[in-house]
């Protein structure tokens, strides 16, 4: 795309969207726009055969508030998109990404680690997970960061400041566990969007150690096994999306949007 077609678009997604994800005023903004996301992720998987890489906050536009129609959430700069067919993994070394990245992606990022299976749809929803989890572990409020790290959550200390290989440690750690802990959750956060985070975790767990096993014996042979894996992954982001619209129906009786 030329420079002047790259501007145009630029600034007709921004008469239309306003601001980005960490931006939100309200719970169920932030929620739409993440389903709305994940949304257009599965619709790029299965008619374009592309999966995006890693998602970041800042590759989310928001929708403006009391639009009629979607998209809520529109995602944006696809510098690391890739085929399926060629999704190989890509030496990342950008800090902010790493706070993002898949516990695989990390892991490529060790040159003496076992070559990782290439990068695939569930590393997006994965990075995805991470990107909720930091929306509710990291946010007191609209505009309300925690950012002193004995006031953040040390999971995301973790995962942003840490080295690569502790980031990977901490990000194996937090899927030991179906049951996510969310008594670190700032009160702000409803019932509706708890639930949420602790139901995509529970969809993530067992193919993260699956993911993580296949890695370790990652060759030839195990190629298939990883091929059957991602063969429900249209059926896992169906699942990731019932479970935004039932935060989003529940947050409609609770919240003004």
């Amino acid at each position: 795309m030329e420079t002047g077609e790259r501007i145009h678009d630029y600034a007709t997604i921004n008469l239309r969207f306003k601001g980005y994800l960490f931006d939100f005023k309200t719970q169920t903004q932030a929620i739409a726009a993440m389903r709305d996301v994940l949304f257009a992720y599965m619709c790029l998987l299965s008619e374009a055969g592309i999966v995006p890489g890693t998602m970041a906050p800042s590759s989310i536009l928001l929708g403006i508030q009391d639009a009629a129609e979607r998209p809520r959430g529109v995602l944006v700069d696809f510098d690391i998109s890739m085929s399926t067919k060629h999704a190989g993994r890509k030496n990342r070394v950008s800090g902010t990404l790493k706070m993002y990245m898949s516990a695989a992606d990390i892991a490529s990022c060790d040159p003496h680690n076992h070559p990782s299976p290439p990068h695939d749809e569930m590393d997006d929803l994965e990075s995805a997970h991470y990107v909720l989890s930091e929306l509710m572990f990291g946010f007191k409020g609209p505009r309300r960061k925690l950012v002193v790290a004995k006031r953040r959550s040390q999971i995301l200390v973790k995962w942003e400041r840490e080295t690569y290989s502790n980031a990977y440690d901490s990000k194996l750690a937090y899927f030991s566990d179906e049951d996510l802990d969310t008594r670190d959750v700032p009160a702000y956060w409803k019932t509706a969007c708890k639930t949420l985070l602790c139901g995509l975790h529970r969809l993530l767990t067992p193919v993260v150690r699956k993911k993580r096993r296949l890695s370790k014996l990652y060759c030839e042979d195990d190629r298939k096994a990883l091929e059957y894996l991602l063969e429900g992954s249209g059926a896992l982001y169906l699942s990731a999306l019932k479970l935004f619209d039932k935060a989003l129906d529940e947050l409609r009786d609770t919240e003004v949007v």
